[in-house]
């Protein structure tokens, strides 16, 4: 699925990374995209606050929004909010198709896949869909109308899997009351209905 690495000790960061091969399955045809997990342990970890805060901006504002800065842990709303089953939490830090794979729902299904293959013990997962910097673009001139528009697109494409909107651009997907694997089924249906337009 993708290579585990131990950001520090009560994280667990994973790199998955999707390809397109060839009818033999053998030789990569191109790469499709990668995405970026974080999977902590609520009750493991002593102050997943200051874990978050501590490793990089992303997840620093992730955990502004989701967790108490006091206690270091779930925001009371959010808390309230989840099925208490579960102590582990996933937030999908960063995900990026390549630009050729955007626009047929595969970011999605992988994204959906990834979480189902790491839910055990998950009480909910987290993504902020935000659009990523473009690396090429080197100015970093961005349309804020255009950038809005594509939040805007980007968090109805999340809502497919389920997730809903929690706080400022936040999104919770609760893994007690979502059944992924019905979601999966539906997004793979309709990627193959791309598929069979395209062929």
């Amino acid at each position: 699925m993708g290579n585990k690495h131990s950001v520090g000790e009560p994280l667990e960061a994973w790199e998955v990374s999707a390809d397109a091969f060839d009818d033999s399955g053998t030789h990569r045809s191109s790469h499709v995209g990668d995405i970026e997990i974080v999977r902590v342990d609520l009750d493991q970890t002593r102050d997943v606050f200051a874990v978050l805060d501590g490793e990089d901006a992303i997840l620093g504002r992730l955990a502004e929004l989701i967790l108490d800065p006091a206690t270091g842990r779930l925001d009371p709303t959010l808390d309230a909010q989840l099925e208490p089953l579960g102590s582990r939490l996933l937030i999908l830090k960063t995900m990026r198709l390549t630009p050729e794979w955007r626009g047929f729902g595969l970011g999605i299904l992988l994204a959906g896949i990834a979480i189902k293959k790491l839910a055990g013990g998950v009480r909910a997962a987290v993504c902020d869909p935000r659009p990523l910097p473009d690396p090429q673009d080197a100015d970093g001139d961005e349309d804020p109308v255009e950038r809005e528009v594509a939040v805007a697109v980007l968090s109805e494409v999340w809502t497919q899997l389920g997730v809903e909107h929690f706080r400022d651009g936040v999104h919770v997907l609760d893994l007690n009351l979502v059944t992924i694997d019905e979601r999966l089924e539906w997004l793979r249906k309709r990627a193959e209905q791309y598929r069979t337009f395209e062929g």
